[in-house]
């Protein structure tokens, strides 16, 4: 079941894959561990168990070498099953502060980004709320912003912040009144905001306070369509206060008071985001 899984997800490395836990009525029909099609893929509950039983046993095993593939791979399969494992996710951090500065250090954080999607964003039962995974992303921004910045022009830069936004929705609608995501979301832009103050002339900053309100924009959006949604509703409030010029702030407010005067919405998360 490990080496299944294991090839599986070394295959896909670099890609954003769907990961789903297959209920006992649909099982694989052939005797293999998963059912897989192109970037989705579908786990008995039995196969991630063992899985993860065998993963661990690797990683216990090896933790304290950094650079071993074996542990490296062992990781994400106990992170996988359980997100809240702070060792994993420490080990895959010093990992990546190991190889910091080596040619293709760039590659591999994207693939560590592609990991934390494929879990974060995948329709499971509880690891798309993960503090300690949302935690470990936040971290790799850190690592990751800078060759963002430096490899990629205005637009591609904020295309990945944007991605970065839609992941936060996506694991939204994952896990309903999703704290952490949302929390990620206010802590990666006040890191955007951080360098958009620096001083420094990248070519995204002309077009980033026209990006901010269009992000805004899109949290408000979501936040209707998901009214009860207390965490999406703090995060509008923290991206409405970022708006400049500040002529802009009250118009939103104005398009979220017609909306709940004309659905007359009692949901309390609408009120409490308006006082």
């Amino acid at each position: 079941a490990f080496q299944v899984l294991d090839d599986y997800l070394t295959l896909h490395e670099d890609e954003v894959v769907e990961i789903e836990m297959l209920p006992p009525a649909l099982q694989p029909m052939d005797g293999s561990f998963i059912l897989h099609e192109g970037l989705n893929v579908g786990i008995p509950k039995e196969t991630l168990v063992l899985a993860y039983l065998a993963a661990r046993s690797y990683f216990n095993a090896g933790s304290k070498d950094v650079l071993s593939p074996v542990t490296h791979r062992a990781s994400r399969i106990v992170l996988l099953f359980d997100p809240e494992h702070v060792t994993a996710a420490g080990f895959r951090k010093r990992r990546l502060l190991e190889l910091k500065g080596e040619e293709h250090f760039s590659k591999t954080l994207t693939q560590e980004l592609a990991l934390l999607n494929s879990i974060l964003t995948s329709p499971l039962h509880r690891q798309s709320k993960s503090p300690t995974l949302w935690f470990h992303r936040l971290w790799l921004m850190h690592l990751l912003l800078p060759y963002q910045l430096s490899e990629n022009g205005s637009h591609q830069f904020l295309s990945f912040v944007r991605a970065e936004q839609d992941a936060v929705f996506k694991a939204g609608e994952r896990h309903p009144k999703n704290y952490y995501a949302w929390q990620y979301q206010r802590r990666l832009f006040n890191i955007i905001n951080k360098y958009y103050g620096d001083g420094s002339n990248y070519l995204w900053k002309s077009t980033y306070p026209e990006f901010l309100v269009t992000s805004t924009l899109m949290v408000k959006s979501w936040c209707l369509r998901h009214p009860s949604d207390i965490s999406g509703w703090s995060c509008l409030l923290s991206m409405v206060a970022r708006l400049e010029p500040t002529a802009k702030r009250p118009q939103i407010i104005k398009e979220v008071i017609d909306w709940t005067i004309k659905l007359q919405s009692e949901q309390e998360s609408i009120w409490i985001f308006l006082r």
